[in-house]
């Protein structure tokens, strides 16, 4: 069983075509209004889908953000029933087929969590607005320093797949409510992958671009989702030194980390002695912060490449 999640806000255009063009593939639909300013939910109301009886209609008195509309969603979805949850937006930006080959790919190799990737050859389809494309090369590059799975891309992207078994055992975190919560999940599910042997993939999809202006907030997300990395890499390192087959990988992060921070130090000093005349040797303190610059780098790298070889086996790409 399928069930689809459609988040809507201020979709009058868009909306009644994405639900028809989806509806009629699905075993239960959930749509959220998140308190639109048009016509999105009277666009919804009149929609005719008297002889689809699994559909339910939620309205926000107030917009709370794309994160939290899609938790509330899930609390309506009978997670005993259900085998899959797959989450569009109204924009109508996803293809039909691109949806239609989330269900069958995760079926078809069992895949707890699947998310896709625009940013490929045919992948963009009109004009991306700059700050998304630059908001998300930076939160890509933050996704695989996060998960040591340099294969995932695109962590922002709407379209995704969970399956009913990962809702089931494992409380999702308080997500960014707004647009960077998919961000979240992929770290969330990709860390899980393998000490709790959960599957996770990656599928290529094209998204349509229209006439568009972003809202986002580029800096105040980017700032949130680079603070969510730094304490992402702190727990990991708890977790890794506890859990056997990364004992290693969690001690190299340990000390990768500690000579990260005195690369810091150390760089600090020698600015201080270059630029503000502080008494001590620049070539010694040049020499320090190269060296344990060089060693973070080279500690995090045999790191990150432990964890992504035993990752490998739970994670699905489309090629």
């Amino acid at each position: 069983m399928f069930t689809l999640i459609v988040l809507a806000y201020n979709e009058e255009k868009y909306i009644e075509k994405t639900i028809k063009e989806s509806f009629n593939h699905f075993d239960e639909v959930i749509i959220v209004n998140d308190s639109s300013k048009d016509e999105t939910l009277n666009k919804i109301n009149k929609l005719e889908l008297q002889d689809f009886n699994n559909l339910k209609i939620i309205n926000n008195e107030k917009n709370i953000g794309a994160g939290k509309s899609f938790l509330n969603a899930i609390k309506e979805v009978d997670l005993n029933k259900t085998d899959y949850l797959i989450k569009i937006d109204g924009d109508n930006q996803f293809k039909i087929d691109d949806i239609l080959k989330l269900k069958k790919v995760a079926k078809d190799n069992k895949i707890d969590f699947l998310k896709c990737d625009r940013f490929w050859e045919d992948g963009i389809e009109g004009n991306i607005p700059i700050i998304r494309f630059i908001g998300n090369a930076f939160a890509s590059f933050l996704l695989k320093l996060s998960t040591s799975n340099w294969k995932l891309n695109d962590p922002l992207n709407g379209l995704f797949l969970i399956s009913s078994k990962a809702l089931r055992n494992f409380d999702l975190p308080k997500l960014f409510y707004r647009y960077g919560y998919p961000f979240f999940l992929s770290v969330y599910f990709s860390n899980l992958s393998i000490e709790d042997n959960l599957k996770i993939g990656q599928v290529k999809n094209t998204v349509t671009y229209r006439d568009e202006k972003s809202n986002l907030k580029a800096f105040t997300m980017l700032f949130k989702l680079l603070y969510f990395t730094l304490k992402t890499l702190v727990t990991k390192i708890k977790i890794k030194i506890k859990y056997s087959k990364l004992q290693m990988s969690g001690i190299l992060d340990f000390l990768g980390l500690g000579s990260f921070l005195t690369f810091c130090y150390s760089l600090t000093r020698f600015i201080q002695i270059r630029y503000f005349d502080y008494y001590a040797s620049q070539a010694t303190w040049f020499l320090v912060t190269l060296i344990f610059f060089s060693i973070s780098i080279g500690l995090i790298y045999v790191s990150q490449k432990i964890e992504y070889e035993l990752k490998l086996s739970n994670f699905y790409n489309e090629d």
